[in-house]
């Protein structure tokens, strides 16, 4: 199923990339090439046509095409509905009796597909988008992630006010929500970075690259096509160092629009902890099945069948609309999520003993293990079981993680259980054991599930524990070995990706791009952003960031002792092997010869921005660290 799936998606991104002729409504094929004028030398030469009552979607949609052609040429194009006598070139936003004239509907559309079709004196950006109706609006769900219920990831912003014309506002607008189908936000993207040579590299005008000319003309074959990825959940909104610095001051409505301007979210699902103690205190308050031992309030008895039943019971009451997930719990669209407390306590009555010592050979020296796989998924298998009996076309989601990150032995994974291994995907470059441990694990889970599958992929190291601990890491930049292990699960045919962490703005930015379509050429993606985004000052900032990289993912930059079986010591190995002396001496004139052939006010910023976020950040945690350990031998010579 996943692989018949991910053909598919590859066969529209294969015509997409090279042009080939693609089909519109009814499989009817269109090789118009027809040159279509959006602006002519400042003033507008077209008019966007709506539906009287536009989804979220298409409000937004067209907005953001009225902006950036704006700010393009500083043409104003007029906004109309069905309802006026539009004469003249049109452009069609989403779905509306005019589209339906000429044979789109939204309808017709798969959940997150779109499409750019050129007709003579006619534009069309359609897809299918959520409507705006009661039953839509009482949907229940507890995402992962942007808020908590789906209501709550339908930020409200004021759109003019963020995008830097206040005097415009006419007040708050409602996003459509990260979740929701919004094919149409999808299709003017799409056409406004292909067509109108805009890039989004982050939330604000500094990050934001757009063309200055009078007269816009686009020309083009059709294209119907949906992201590779369906689930894409890396909501970045620069909470840690070195994203944060390098887009500067921003705004939170400014961090709304850029998700939806990469196109992440997606499809909906969830996976996290669930019986935690949020819920141990609210709804899992029966003696019966508290845990025995010193676990008892921090996990419960997994092997009691009253528990089976009553977690069952309430995952069919979400399913079938009547109530949602408790406070605490992950449960979004077809998804129900079953994830034990993030401790190891589990409960020592004679049942739960015995299968979790059924486990005691699945040790690895390895974090991720499968000593507690044997009796964790015996307790997800009995719970879909039963959810299956009733709903037998939704899904136990569940993750594969720490110690029952392994598949179960002497059993097999029910159907309509969605696994999501935690891959520690920022060591691949440099941690062999981990890596193999990380793959066996996973290809394992590829043969043994029949539901879609998703990834919890960690990018926390070493940032986190630099933040936690208050010390300065070396920058662990990797954005070739990410885009090769993005696209080695995208050719497997994984459904979706959860990002834990974030990275610098462009390997975030090479991410999102890939998700979208990995055959994306990762060397290109980055000769355009220093290009681009550097000006005069290209060259040395290049040099800079794949300096970085080079040093990070070389192995032999981390012998031991900071080498371990099963990490890094990244505290200790960061300005000893990797921001050595000579290395950092080297970055330094790189980063100073940015500084002087930058030209711009913009160029001048943006080295700026990067010089304190990344290069301040390495001077100040070398220094730290040689001045701790210059303290300490004088404490040893004492």
């Amino acid at each position: 199923m996943r692989h018949a799936l991910h053909s598919f998606v590859m066969v529209c991104c294969i015509s997409v990339c090279c042009g080939c002729m693609t089909f519109g409504p009814k499989g009817k094929q269109s090789t118009s090439r027809s040159e279509f004028l959006l602006a002519r030398e400042g003033a507008p030469a077209c008019t966007i046509v709506l539906s009287e009552d536009p989804t979220p979607a298409v409000r937004l949609a067209a907005m953001e095409l009225q902006f950036h052609v704006m700010k393009i040429t500083g043409a104003e194009l007029p906004v109309r509905t069905d309802k006026d006598n539009v004469t003249g070139p049109r452009v069609l936003i989403g779905d509306s009796a005019a589209a339906r004239e000429m044979g789109f509907k939204g309808s017709d559309f798969a959940p997150q597909e779109y499409l750019i079709a050129f007709r003579p004196e006619t534009l069309i950006l359609i897809g299918r988008d959520w409507e705006d109706t009661e039953a839509n609006r009482r949907e229940l769900g507890r995402p992962m992630n942007c808020g908590d219920t789906m209501a709550s990831t339908r930020q409200r912003i004021d759109y003019w006010k963020t995008v830097g014309y206040p005097e415009r506002s006419v007040g708050e607008m409602e996003l459509p929500g990260v979740y929701d189908d919004q094919g149409t936000c999808y299709a003017v993207y799409h056409f406004i970075e292909r067509f109108c040579n805009v890039r989004w590299y982050g939330p604000n005008e500094t990050s934001v690259m757009l063309p200055s000319q009078k007269t816009l003309a686009v020309k083009g074959v059709d294209i119907r096509r949906s992201p590779a990825l369906k689930y894409r959940d890396a909501l970045w909104s620069g909470f840690w160092p070195f994203m944060q610095g390098q887009w500067g001051s921003v705004t939170r409505p400014e961090v709304y629009l850029f998700w939806r301007r990469l196109r992440l979210g997606g499809e909906k699902w969830a996976g996290n902890h669930t019986f935690n103690r949020k819920t141990f205190d609210t709804v899992f308050t029966d003696p019966e099945y508290q845990a025995q031992g010193p676990g008892r309030g921090q996990q419960l008895c997994y092997s009691n069948p009253k528990l089976v039943e009553q977690v069952a019971q309430i995952a069919r009451d979400y399913f079938d609309g009547k109530e949602n997930a408790p406070e605490g719990w992950k449960a979004v669209g077809d998804y129900f999520a079953l994830i034990p407390d993030d401790n190891s306590k589990f409960c020592q009555c004679a049942q739960c003993k015995e299968r979790l010592a059924s486990g005691k050979d699945m040790k690895t020296g390895q974090f991720s293990s499968g000593t507690v796989s044997n009796y964790f998924f015996s307790f997800v298998n009995a719970v879909a079981r039963e959810v299956r009996k009733t709903h037998p076309d939704k899904y136990i989601a569940t993750l594969a993680y720490w110690n029952y990150a392994l598949p179960p032995r002497g059993f097999d994974i029910e159907p309509n259980v969605s696994i999501a291994p935690c891959l520690h995907t920022c060591m691949y470059a440099i941690h062999k054991e981990m890596r193999e441990n990380d793959m066996k694990l996973y290809k394992e889970w590829l043969q043994k599930t029949e539901a879609p599958m998703f990834l919890w992929n960690y990018y926390h190291h070493p940032m986190e524990p630099a933040v936690i601990d208050k010390w300065k890491c070396f920058p662990n930049v990797m954005v070739h070995e990410t885009a090769r292990s993005m696209r080695m699960f995208i050719n497997d045919g994984i459904r979706g990706i959860f990002i834990c962490g974030e990275q610098d703005m462009i390997e975030g930015y090479v991410i999102a791009k890939l998700w979208d379509d990995p055959d994306q050429d990762v060397d290109v993606l980055l000769d355009e952003f220093f290009r681009r985004y550097f000006g005069a000052a290209e060259k040395p900032m290049k040099k800079f960031y794949l300096e970085l990289e080079r040093i990070a993912c070389n192995p032999k930059n981390y012998p031991k002792p900071f080498y371990r079986k099963n990490g890094i010591d990244w505290k200790n190995v960061a300005w000893t092997h990797l921001g050595t002396a000579e290395r950092m001496e080297q970055l330094g004139k790189w980063m100073n010869e940015a500084e002087a052939l930058a030209q711009t006010e913009q160029e001048k910023r943006r080295v700026g921005l990067w010089h304190d976020a990344i290069w301040k950040w390495m001077e100040e945690g070398r220094a730290e660290y040689l001045a701790k350990s210059s303290l300490q031998k004088t404490s040893v010579a004492k």
